[in-house]
């Protein structure tokens, strides 16, 4: 009966030394993911047009990483948290939802869901778009036309 127990035990914390690797694995990969969505643009003239280019970007990002073979049977999925729908500005990146059964057995453990969530918000460079947007909305306080030529402190744009 011991012998048993010792055994389950070992596989049980096995198991969970695996769950802990690829969890690792998929914070790696959607951290990388993340930066490919803070960085990506397409030139868009629409302050929000380079968004959804910078997301497949992400994603093609995320699953050259192939997850399904870190974890067998991988059932997640990468999400963004994109700059229009959050309201803080530190709250935009990547996100990866997925579950893995606890124990291999159901007499060891029991075989329900673990769920997992990785969040990598790095933030969001400003777009060509918005930087013009912004330039031109100071040019338009002071009084000029944006099609005038003046130096501005851009603020990194």
């Amino acid at each position: 009966m011991t012998f048993i127990f010792s055994f389950g035990f070992i596989f049980l914390l096995y198991k969970i030394s695996i769950d802990a690797t690829s969890g690792f694995y998929i914070h790696y990969a959607n951290y990388m993911a993340s930066r490919t969505y803070l960085t990506v643009e397409n030139n868009s003239a629409n302050v929000a047009g380079s968004d959804n280019f910078a997301f497949e970007s992400a994603k093609q990002v995320f699953e050259s990483y192939k997850p399904e073979v870190m974890i067998k049977d991988f059932n997640g999925g990468i999400s963004v948290n994109d700059p229009e729908s959050t309201p803080n500005a530190l709250y935009v990146g990547t996100v990866v939802d997925y579950s893995v059964p606890f124990s291999f057995s159901n007499l060891i453990g029991g075989r329900d869901p673990v769920y997992y969530k990785s969040e990598s918000f790095l933030g969001r460079e400003p777009t060509r778009a918005e930087c013009l947007a912004r330039v031109c909305k100071v040019m338009q306080d002071i009084g000029a036309e944006c099609n005038t030529h003046i130096t501005f402190f851009d603020n990194g744009c």
